[in-house]
């Protein structure tokens, strides 16, 4: 039985041999995982941008 180690060395040779280039699917993968990391890092900023706004409309009706 082959190890791990073995499998992802052969698997990575296959790829690196693979002259064709890349399928509609791996394209169609490979775009979503950006917009998903994209969309993750909008989010996390307007989440700091919207807590920062709140702050400072905070410091304003204090009169801080």
């Amino acid at each position: 039985m082959k190890t791990f180690r073995s499998l992802v060395l052969w698997a990575w040779q296959r790829l690196r041999e693979d002259e064709r280039g890349l399928t509609t699917l791996e394209y169609v993968i490979a775009a979503g995982i950006i917009l998903v990391i994209l969309a993750a890092a909008i989010v996390a900023w307007n989440t700091g941008l919207a807590q920062r706004i709140g702050e400072l409309v905070q410091e304003l009706l204090n009169g801080s």
